[in-house]
């Protein structure tokens, strides 16, 4: 791997931390090259020096990954700070583009501002820096799905004194459907140019970067590096709060199989059960024996996509729940309004719904086996249920989490892993180390060249030390 590093590179790399057990080894990684001072006396050194001293920095960082990469149960947990490149927004506030949309019909608009106030139970709602309301999403929708099932099963009661009961549920089922379409919008990641990209905008080192690879690059290139373990290893986990299609697209571009509990091809429906299966190529009569395939991965979204859709239960279809082919979706916004996304995570009790309690189960059963390590990059642990997954897993002694955080020290819940100082946690932070593109391309192991590169190291170091440069030397003299 070359890695091309700038001075803008550098002096990310020494704001970051690597902590291992709470103590920050960046410094430690830096005296074991060489250098008794921290790792800001790389930004002192000419352009060729800082390059090579770089690389040796990352080199020990990437080697110390890569055994936990060798474990057999490997996973990997994805939140929003994995799709922020690609024009994903925040949904910790209402989206300024949403609003926007409501604010078109009147009546709705009218609904909307009085069941914001009830929500916040503020007359004056706070918005941020860009106008957005300072109320998260997933909340206020969650909100607004326990207030379209009390009004079904109860005749008196009323969300707005203007409206009547029956338009009650109609405009509340408009505004719920708005927000779904529009939310499937700014999801949508694939229909957004990168010149409507706003971290784009405002990157164009990493614009340049997805015009000449790919939009998907950093995906594809964190893939790539997975699908280099060995091949005896189980298959490699990604769970993902994300509903884009970031890694699917991905793997489609890639030609990976990806296992994401879903059958059938004409309709797809959600049979969990799938997850327990793989994909072999045909074994040969003679030795009956069989050999995997490769390039597979098993998929997980915990908290819903928009590709899924709500369709009725049946005998083939218990969970009521169908995959659509995304631009079905697109030229039919309409079905929208039946996406299958995960309002509640906040509220660990209404966790047990289906398909959600089958895929928290899924994400349970494979972190607490023996020998496991889950990367999380880009998760904010804002969710309480994936959070208490996670600690329940940390009282196995085999188990070991390694956060990848770009904010740093303004994750109050990464900070109180990091105070714990339980050598299994370890955390990358800061812009560089802490960033899902860096970590994609520099910093995740590269089996196949770091194989090599030992082997190289290895051979130098015997030569030298059975002194063979010596006798190469005085053979020459005596010719």
């Amino acid at each position: 791997m070359c890695i091309n590093i700038t001075n803008d590179g550098i002096e990310k790399l020494c704001k970051s931390n690597f902590y291992v057990g709470g103590k920050d080894w960046l410094k430690d990684f830096c005296k074991s090259i060489g250098k008794e001072e921290c790792v800001e006396c790389i930004k002192t050194k000419g352009y060729e020096d800082k390059q090579e001293e770089f690389k040796k920095i990352t080199d020990k960082i990437r080697l110390y990954l890569k055994n936990y990469l060798q474990l057999d149960n490997v996973s990997f947990l994805f939140g929003a700070g994995s799709s922020i490149h690609l024009g994903s927004i925040s949904i910790r506030q209402i989206p300024k583009q949403i609003e926007d949309k409501i604010n078109e019909d009147t009546n709705i608009k009218k609904l909307f501002n009085n069941l914001i106030k009830q929500f916040s139970a503020v007359d004056i709602v706070s918005r941020t820096k860009d106008e957005e309301i300072n109320i998260p999403l997933e909340q206020f929708l969650n909100y607004l799905l326990g207030l379209k099932f009390v009004l079904e099963k109860s005749k008196k009661v009323h969300i707005c004194d203007e409206l009547k009961e029956k338009e009650d549920i109609e405009k509340l089922d408009m505004l719920i459907k708005i927000i779904k379409q529009e939310l499937f919008k700014l999801c949508d990641l694939d229909s957004i140019s990168l010149e409507e990209n706003r971290f784009a905008k405002s990157n164009p080192n990493i614009k340049q970067i997805m015009q000449d690879n790919g939009k998907y690059y950093y995906h594809k290139k964190l893939i790539k590096a997975l699908l280099q373990r060995p091949l005896n290893l189980k298959r490699v986990n990604i769970f993902t709060t994300n509903y884009d299609l970031a890694f699917e697209n991905s793997f489609d571009e890639l030609g990976v199989q990806y296992i994401d509990g879903f059958t059938g091809f004409h309709k797809r429906t959600f049979k969990p059960e799938s997850y327990d299966y793989d994909i072999y190529y045909p074994g040969t009569t003679t030795e009956g024996k069989v050999r995997r395939v490769e390039r597979v991965i098993r998929y997980f979204k915990l908290h819903g996509s928009i590709s899924w859709l709500q369709d009725k239960l049946d005998t083939f279809n218990q969970y009521g729940l169908v995959e659509k082919p995304i631009d079905l979706i697109r030229n039919n916004l309409e079905l929208a309004g039946n996406l299958i996304i995960y309002p509640t995570s906040c509220k660990k009790e209404y966790t047990l719904d289906f398909p959600y309690s089958e895929l928290f189960r899924q994400f349970a059963a494979t972190i607490t086996q023996s020998q496991s390590v889950l990367f999380c990059i880009g998760y904010s642990f804002c969710d309480e249920h994936i959070n208490d997954i996670i600690y329940q897993a940390l009282s196995i002694p085999s188990f070991t989490l390694v956060v990848i955080d770009y904010l740093g020290t303004k994750n109050p819940e990464i900070d109180r892993l990091k105070d714990l100082k339980d050598p299994r946690i370890i955390i990358l932070q800061g812009e560089y180390l802490g960033d899902f593109k860096s970590f994609a391309t520099d910093i995740m192991p590269n089996f196949h060249e770091i194989e090599m590169r030992e082997k190289v190291t290895s051979t130098l170091r015997k030569l030298y030390e059975s002194g063979i440069g010596e006798e190469d030397v005085s053979c020459s003299k005596g010719a």
